[in-house]
C-alpha cells in the first residue's frame, strides 16, 4: 500500500480506513459484568445468580427467564451476537437452548433462539430482522431498532426438562453489522498542526479518535469520549509529530 504523505495529504488515508470492517459500531446491549443485575427474573426467582466480571451465571433447574429495561438506539445493525457458556449433567448435552429477546417502544417482541446447544462455550448469531418467533406484534410492523425498550433472557432446558440442574453464564449480548462512523468532511491547519474532522455519527453516543503512524503499528487513542450531541460531530485534534500517518473514528460501546 502507498504510503501516506504530509498531514495535509492524510484524506485519503481516514477515508480508507475508516471504511474498513474495523470501523464497525457495534451496539453493546449488555456486557453482563461485575454490576450487572436484571429488573426481574421470573422464572428463575429462586435460581443461584452470581454476577461477575466475566459473566453473570445463573444455576437453576426447569424453564428459566429475567428481562431488563434499557434505552438502546441499534440503528443500522443487521446482526444479534450472543457469548454464552452452558454447563450441566451429562444429560443435558445437546438440549439446552438460551433465548434472547428483544422489546421495543410500540411493543414489538422479537425472540432469537438457539435450541439444543452442546455444553461450553457458545458464540451465536442471527439476523435481527428474522427471529426464531414474535410474541407480539405491537403497534407498528417491524422491530425499531432505534427504539428498544428492554430484552429478555431465557433458558429452554428441552429434552433435558427438569432432570437437574444447569448453568448459563452470559458474556456479552449486542447488535452488530452496522457500518463505522463515515468521515464527510476534514481540514489540516500546516501552521498548528491541528486536523478537523467532521463525521456522521448517532446522537448520545461517545466516540473516539484513534491514530497509527504506519498500518504496521497498531491504533493508539489521540481523544476518546467525544459526545455527539446530533447526527453529525465535528472535533479538531493536535496532531502527533511527523509527516504521515492514519486517523480512525471509533463509536465506544
Amino acid at each position: 500500500m502507498k504510503p501516506c504523505g504530509p498531514w495535509w495529504n492524510l484524506v485519503a488515508c481516514v477515508g480508507l480506513l475508516v471504511a474498513a470492517p474495523l470501523g464497525r459500531a457495534d451496539t453493546v446491549i449488555a456486557n453482563f459484568d461485575s454490576l450487572f443485575t436484571m429488573d426481574g427474573l421470573f422464572a428463575w426467582a429462586d435460581a443461584t445468580v452470581v454476577a461477575t466480571d466475566t459473566g453473570y451465571s445463573i444455576t437453576d433447574v426447569c424453564y428459566g427467564s429475567g428481562y431488563k429495561d434499557i434505552n438502546v438506539d441499534a440503528s443500522g445493525e443487521t446482526t444479534v451476537m450472543v457469548t454464552v457458556t452452558l454447563d450441566g449433567p451429562p444429560e443435558a448435552e445437546g438440549h439446552l437452548g438460551p433465548i434472547v429477546s428483544l422489546v421495543d417502544a410500540d411493543g414489538t417482541f422479537y425472540n432469537y433462539a438457539w435450541f439444543g446447544q452442546r455444553r461450553g462455550r457458545h458464540v451465536l448469531t442471527m439476523d435481527v430482522q428474522q427471529p426464531t418467533f414474535v410474541s407480539g406484534a405491537g403497534t407498528v410492523p417491524g422491530l425499531d431498532l432505534a427504539k428498544l425498550d428492554f430484552f429478555h433472557l431465557q433458558l429452554d432446558p428441552g429434552f433435558f426438562g427438569c432432570g437437574g440442574a444447569y448453568t448459563v453464564i452470559w458474556h456479552d449480548f449486542r447488535l452488530v453489522g452496522a457500518p463505522g462512523p463515515q468521515i464527510v468532511a476534514w481540514r489540516y491547519d500546516p501552521a498548528s498542526s491541528e486536523f478537523t474532522l467532521t463525521w456522521q455519527a448517532k446522537a448520545g453516543k461517545l466516540y473516539t479518535l484513534l491514530y497509527t503512524p504506519d498500518l504496521a503499528s497498531p491504533l493508539t487513542p489521540l481523544v476518546s469520549d467525544i459526545y455527539a450531541e446530533g447526527t453529525e460531530v465535528t472535533y479538531t485534534v493536535m496532531l502527533p509529530s511527523g509527516a504521515s500517518g492514519y486517523l480512525r473514528v471509533l463509536q465506544q460501546p
